[in-house]
């Protein structure tokens, strides 16, 4: 998928002339309290709960909803940066298409898109789903792909043990994105 550990995108929602505005919006939930970084899956079986040990402490597994302040529980200042994470396969990418759809049209407010991370689906992608991997990663502020790791299956990832290249993405993904 290239050397890259993130692609750069836009910083602020905007429609370009090719992308339309989604029919239906994403949904959004007030939620709190949340401290450091909210991970939300995009799909069912996503890897956020996954994305959210790997990146410790300051994260919290938020579900697939856009994270709005919940201002009676809020302890931190709003908005709250929000790590997006899919699957690439079908399900994954076309819920993913959607989403970016409804934070470029401006529909996502309250809280930041700081990243998007797609997982392999499968230890083999198709050129297709490689390209829509690309694709969309291109859109967001910070975009970022982690392979297949074949040992996930058997057993949660130890953090203590993943490969350089995932420990580099997951320490950029701790730093928040700077602001437009």
């Amino acid at each position: 998928m290239g050397t890259s550990l993130l692609v750069q995108g836009p910083t602020s929602p905007g429609l370009s002339p090719r992308l339309e505005a989604p029919l239906e919006s994403w949904d959004t939930r007030e939620v709190g309290p949340v401290e450091g970084i909210a991970v939300m899956g995009l799909h069912g079986g996503a890897g956020a709960t996954t994305l959210t040990a790997l990146l410790g402490t300051p994260a919290s597994d938020i579900g697939r909803a856009w994270p709005m302040s919940l201002n009676a529980w809020t302890q931190r200042e709003w908005p709250i940066p929000v790590i997006a994470v899919a699957r690439n396969d079908h399900s994954g990418l076309e819920a993913t298409d959607r989403f970016i759809r409804s934070w470029a049209s401006g529909q996502l407010t309250g809280s930041i898109l700081s990243a998007l991370v797609i997982i392999d689906a499968g230890p083999n992608l198709s050129d297709g789903r490689k390209k829509a991997t690309k694709r969309l990663l291109r859109m967001v502020p910070r975009g970022t792909h982690i392979p297949w790791i074949d040992s996930w299956l058997d057993a949660p990832p130890d953090p203590a043990r993943i490969p350089g290249r995932l420990k580099k993405i997951i320490r950029l993904l701790n730093t928040p994105p700077p602001t437009p």
